[in-house]
């Protein structure tokens, strides 16, 4: 075929062609002007950004006939041989085909001879991490003292997979990721050469979706010219690319800073309908949102965002319609969220109750509204006030600004004896270790309940009307630090604890766990039942990370075996202390106190944890 793809007719000739990596380009000048250059060089970064072309252009440079030269002229024999591949004094070794020790003594048997009719022998060695062990120590006594007017240039992805001992003879030098504007100034420049029209914004589309990679972007264009012709409009690059409309993205943006989840959900639902996937919509909204913060913060720097100046001043405006503290709340929520898409069997479910999410996260000022109605219910907790007393009929806190309560039905109705306000307990930063056991709670006592209301805001602990619990009060959300349970206490109780204490280590595991159980503990061995095969299969695929988040919680080594009782030889009976756990448990939902806090604050119960468990 005659015909050659842009990313080869438009690979650079010389280092001023380079673009984006003059921390790498200006020493390499400068070694050849000062004849100091190395007899091995490392060239490492990402696909596509110039390690095999600066490799060429070096070759070029010592062994053009004007040279050595940091300005080849492109036109001598040398020149024109090393760019069509069959010079015979530079030699380009792919390594991923050529591994072994017998391909490194042909090099070496090789390197002997002086170069004729250039001034250098030259071996580019690409993919250089794909050697063996054995080549390369092989390699390392030629690699340390080569003959004279030798040189080396290894360019690899993965500079880690390099033993020391060679990184070491090297001069490396680390290519990074083009900045996009940079790759749009170059695709301009190629697409006037071709003669074809395309817009700015197509181009950093383009650009975007390279990832910073020249050789990806020009492939991309060469693409795009082949569906489109001489005149690509934007409609031509989102459908060759699969890319996801900008207008959809801003409509999901705009009804979620507007606080219309109705709104949001529907934009959602149009882009899903064009074939949008869950995981590039939602990494594309993170984008965006982080763009907003930035606009929010700095309105000033344009050069922060990755937009035309049209999208900037769009995303600006939006950026002014809510404050900073929001956006960034709601970018750090759908980054969570995120992270459920990979195990999600749903994950346009997901991601749509995430923007609903975002869409009605509270404002900052309502913390302190919260605030006082948690001392509001102490202090009427504490005067003995319960759904009964004194403090109900009249003197209770309002639960909403009308000065309305709202009905709720209770399964008690008597009054309870005064209770002594428990302070807020700091959570420990200190190593979780077992606990001597907790005295046991009287016969009928209730475990301790936590209340999470609809709002943001800080933890309290309350003791309503001196039953034998103790009831949390924590916001929706907020993920209270893991504590061991005592000695003694029931597997229920334990295996919650535990599944609290993965909730922010690992949400894929955290999720897997629902609905499982502890089957035995001994010496350092943890069996878990978990009634989904779905759920088992996932948990024993995160073997190791399961296995290093009990031992952490337990303080000791720990093995942990997941057992489906989805099969139907495994047992579903529960255990006598999940029984009476149970009956407390109930114990708890039905206390007066628990029922009141629920009411004052708008709450739901998220968590019920054992009577003297430290939390």
């Amino acid at each position: 075929m005659t015909y050659q793809v842009l990313a080869r007719k438009w690979r650079p000739q010389g280092f001023d062609d380079v673009t984006g990596q003059a921390h790498v380009t200006t020493p390499l000048r400068n070694a050849i002007r000062g004849d100091r250059v190395p007899h091995a060089i490392l060239l490492t970064g990402p696909r596509g950004v110039g390690k095999t072309t600066l490799a060429r252009i070096l070759a070029r440079c010592l062994n053009c006939d004007k040279g050595p030269t940091d300005a080849p002229c492109g036109e001598c024999p040398p020149c024109l041989e090393i760019s069509g591949g069959t010079s015979t004094d530079v030699q380009e070794i792919d390594a991923a085909s050529r591994t072994s020790v017998d391909d490194v003594r042909e090099l070496i048997a090789a390197i002997r001879y002086a170069a004729a009719p250039g001034k250098y022998r030259i071996f580019v060695v690409d993919e250089v991490h794909m050697l063996s062990t054995a080549a390369f120590n092989a390699l390392l006594k030629t690699l340390e003292e080569p003959p004279p007017r030798s040189l080396f240039v290894f360019a690899t992805t993965n500079p880690e997979k390099i033993p020391f001992t060679v990184v070491s003879r090297c001069q490396r030098y680390d290519l990074r990721r083009i900045a996009a504007s940079e790759i749009v100034d170059r695709l301009t420049t190629i697409s006037k050469a071709e003669k074809v029209k395309i817009s700015p914004a197509s181009l950093l589309a383009i650009a975007r979706e390279a990832d910073g990679s020249m050789r990806d972007a020009q492939t991309l264009l060469d693409q795009v010219i082949s569906y489109g012709g001489a005149k690509i409009d934007d409609g031509t690059v989102t459908e060759v690319l699969d890319l996801i409309d900008r207008r959809q993205l801003l409509a999901i943006l705009e009804a979620v800073v507007d606080r219309d989840a109705a709104a949001a959900l529907a934009a959602c639902a149009a882009a899903g309908a064009s074939g949008a996937d869950a995981k590039r919509l939602g990494e594309h909204l993170v984008g965006l949102l982080r763009d907003l913060v930035v606009l929010r913060i700095a309105p000033e720097h344009d050069e922060l965002v990755e937009a035309s100046a049209e999208d900037v001043a769009e995303l600006r405006a939006l950026a002014e319609r809510s404050d900073a503290a929001r956006l960034r709340r709601m970018f750090r929520a759908l980054v969570k969220e995120q992270e459920d898409l990979a195990w999600a069997p749903q994950p346009f479910a997901v991601l749509e109750m995430a923007v609903v999410r975002i869409a009605t996260l509270p404002d900052a000022d309502e913390v302190g509204r919260l605030i006082q109605r948690l001392e509001q219910l102490e202090q009427h907790l504490a005067r003995g006030g319960g759904p009964g007393g004194p403090a109900a009929a009249g003197g209770g806190p309002p639960s909403n600004g009308s000065g309305d309560r709202p009905s709720r039905p209770r399964s008690a109705q008597s009054a309870a004896p005064e209770a002594p306000s428990v302070p807020t307990a700091a959570p420990s930063a200190a190593k979780h270790t077992p606990k001597p056991a907790a005295p046991p709670a009287p016969d009928g006592a209730a475990p301790q309940a936590e209340v999470a209301p609809n709002r943001a805001g800080p933890r309290a602990e309350v003791a309503p009307n001196g039953a034998g619990h103790r009831a949390k009060v924590a916001p929706v959300g907020a993920s209270p630090p893991p504590a061991i349970a005592p000695n003694g206490a029931p597997t229920a109780a334990v295996f919650d604890r535990l599944r609290a204490f993965t909730r922010e280590a690992n949400r894929g595991i955290h999720a897997a766990l629902e609905d499982g159980r502890i089957l035995s503990h001994a010496d350092d061995a943890l069996r878990i039942g978990v009634p989904a095969t779905f759920a088992a299969g996932r948990l024993r695929e995160k073997g190791d990370a399961l296995a290093d988040l009990a031992s952490r919680f337990f303080d000791e080594p720990t093995r942990v075996e997941i057992v489906d009782e989805s099969a139907p030889a495994a047992s579903t009976q529960p255990s006598d202390g999940e029984t009476d756990l149970r009956r407390r448990r109930q114990a708890a939902l039905n206390d007066p106190g628990v029922s009141r806090a629920l009411e004052v604050l708008d709450g739901e119960i998220v968590e019920i944890l054992p009577f003297g468990g430290a939390r």
